[in-house]
């Protein structure tokens, strides 16, 4: 994903993040601090100087920004905005994010066991 080449509303995917930051009233500093992301990593993604953010970056930026993570992840290009709205259940979210990062080749590669696991992992330690 390069941010440069993502627009949203003819503003850069690190506009927006420095724009809903403003909103929040907080500093670069302050947003790194919640966020659990380093001052430097804020300033590159607002600057458009980070070629690509991690997806856990990314859940880390709504988490502090307080925003959706899903919206989030289509901004960024991590998400089809199409696919989104296939999802019916929290499997579903799970399942097309593991294939969009390469865990899996398939949805049919996961058993039902393992996928309730990484569900559990996410209520547990997703919420931080």
């Amino acid at each position: 994903m390069d941010n440069k080449l993502v627009k949203l509303h003819n503003e850069t995917f690190g506009e927006y993040i420095k724009r809903i930051r403003i909103i929040r009233g907080y500093s670069q500093r302050t947003l790194a601090d919640i966020a659990g992301l380093s001052n430097t990593t804020i300033s590159r993604i607002e600057n458009n100087s980070i070629e690509s953010s991690d997806s856990s970056t990314i859940v880390k930026l709504a988490n502090g920004l307080n925003i959706a993570k899903e919206q989030l992840l289509i901004y960024s290009g991590y998400l089809d905005e199409k696919e989104s709205l296939k999802f019916k259940t929290i499997q579903d979210y799970i399942l097309v994010g593991m294939k969009n990062l390469g865990w899996i080749n398939s949805c049919q590669d996961i058993n039902e066991e393992t996928l309730t696991y990484v569900e559990f992992l996410l209520k547990r330690y997703g919420k931080k």
